[in-house]
């Protein structure tokens, strides 16, 4: 009967509770955080050839790229930071679950055996005097009665740090992926540069095979011969400069994979084409960002979790309303421990107050005060790093295609002052000075060609990591 008695009244005690004290939290709104209608350098219209992502886990597969695809699914599946993101989360979750059960009553099963008996000084007289044993099997529940809102704040603020270490899960699997995807094409970049090197490391060596011969035949002075020298020397260190690079690239894309390089199967791509026009990404409307970003989904539940946290120490200046309860049985003899005169309840509340606490709670409040002024700050950072940074993306893509086309009449007009100035020197109207000024503009114009292909994917990239890879 006791012990029924005690389960209904904490039960019936669950609901009780009023309006939890600390700011109720409200996010932002984009006109607060200085959201533009548009972005500034956005295209005047979507391109023909615009892409949409096709998914916020899979936004590479936009470049229809194998080896690519390969590789990030290598990444998602081994690489530490990602796993250890993950763990966070799963922190995140099992604090969650510490704030809510701290809304639950508790129920504690002990059993106790106690001797009694008397000291030589001092004599306890009858009947407050029990010599020998005694056995205790109580069943103790307590129960805090949230009058304060303190435990629903603790919920509120763990809800909210789960969900910000989800959206950080997502940030670090986005900035994964799109490094990735940066070292995949400038490899792709340099195996096309690397061919071009090599292609003029051929038509200079047989440069030097002719000039040596005409040489030889008193036909040229000698400075014709350490010239073309000279020039094959220096473009066989071009390529052995960019060879370095190519294998550290690899390297780096062993670790993002989560492998040693010594480890690390993969075969650079064998395909020298220069990379073909990436495709065009709409840049959307900027208040999207608001919610397609992780790192600025991040900020904004961390910002809620802080200042739930404010009502968590406003909790604390109230006084604290625990209901506790006993029921169980107590007896001398084992035999008789359960028998019915052996039971026993109790239930009363508990109440704590503050009196003098030396201004702790105080600095307490500010002190979670400020840590929340410091969130909103933070947040209105991030999202103006977030602008900043889709707009720069944006203006390099526009720019990059203005400099590819006129990078392509650059290197169209070298090769035809290549062509005209081999054959004025081959009818000895000029020197071969300027033979060797025009071979440079022509293999300057053709890397450049190249690298600037290569940086047009890189910006691509970099607008897909601003937008938030199209994670929703």
């Amino acid at each position: 009967m006791a012990k029924n008695y005690l389960i209904i009244v904490l039960a019936g005690l669950l609901g009780v509770g009023c309006h939890a004290v600390g700011p109720d939290y409200q996010a932002p709104t984009a006109a607060a955080l200085g959201t533009p209608a548009e972005y500034q350098h956005a295209a005047p219209a979507i391109p023909a050839n615009a892409q949409t992502l096709p998914s916020p886990d899979k936004w590479w597969t936009v470049f229809n790229d194998a080896p690519l695809n390969t590789l990030e699914e290598a990444a998602l599946a081994h690489n530490p930071t990602l796993a250890g993101a993950a763990a966070h989360v799963a922190q995140a979750r099992a604090q969650l679950g510490l704030a809510e059960a701290d809304a639950q009553p508790s129920l504690t099963l002990s059993a106790n055996i106690q001797a009694d008996g008397e000291t030589a000084t001092q004599y306890v007289p009858f009947p407050f005097r029990q010599k020998g044993q005694s056995y205790t099997v109580p069943l103790s529940a307590s129960y805090e009665i949230d009058l304060w809102g303190r435990v629903r704040r603790a919920t509120e603020s763990a809800n909210a740090q789960l969900a910000a270490s989800e959206a950080d899960v997502h940030a670090v699997a986005l900035t994964l992926t799109t490094s990735l995807a940066q070292s995949y094409y400038q490899l792709r970049e340099l195996t096309a540069e690397i061919a071009i090197v090599r292609d003029t490391i051929k038509a200079r060596s047989d440069t030097v095979d002719v000039q040596t011969e005409r040489y030889n035949g008193g036909l040229i002075y000698q400075y014709d011969l350490v010239s073309a020298r000279e020039e094959l020397a220096t473009a066989q260190a071009d390529l052995a400069d960019l060879l370095r690079q190519q294998e550290e690239t690899v390297d780096a894309l062993a670790t993002l994979t989560g492998e040693a390089p010594a480890n690390f199967i993969f075969t650079p791509p064998t395909d020298d084409a220069p990379l073909p026009p990436p495709p065009a990404i709409p840049a959307g409307l900027p208040g999207d960002l608001l919610k397609r970003r992780p790192d600025v989904v991040e900020a904004e539940r961390t910002l809620a979790a802080d200042t739930a946290s404010i009502g968590v120490a406003q909790a604390a200046k109230f006084p604290k309303v625990l209901l506790t309860g006993e029921a169980g049985f107590q007896s001398v003899n084992l035999g008789s421990l359960f028998s019915g005169p052996s039971e026993l309840w109790n239930i009363g509340p508990s109440i704590t107050l503050p009196l003098l606490d030396g201004g702790r709670n105080d600095a307490n409040i500010a002190a979670a005060r400020a840590v929340a002024d410091g969130a909103l700050a933070d947040y209105q950072q991030q999202v103006l790093t977030a602008f900043r940074e889709v707009e720069d993306a944006l203006v390099d893509i526009n720019r990059q295609a203005e400099q590819a086309a006129a990078v392509e009449q650059a290197e169209t007009a070298s090769n035809d002052a290549m062509q005209l100035t081999q054959v004025r020197y081959n009818s000895g109207l000029v020197n071969y000075l300027q033979v060797v000024d025009t071979e440079r503009d022509l293999l300057t114009s053709q890397r450049t060609r190249v690298q600037v292909a290569g940086a047009r994917y890189l910006s691509t990239l970099r607008l897909i990591q601003a937008l938030g890879g199209g994670w929703n």
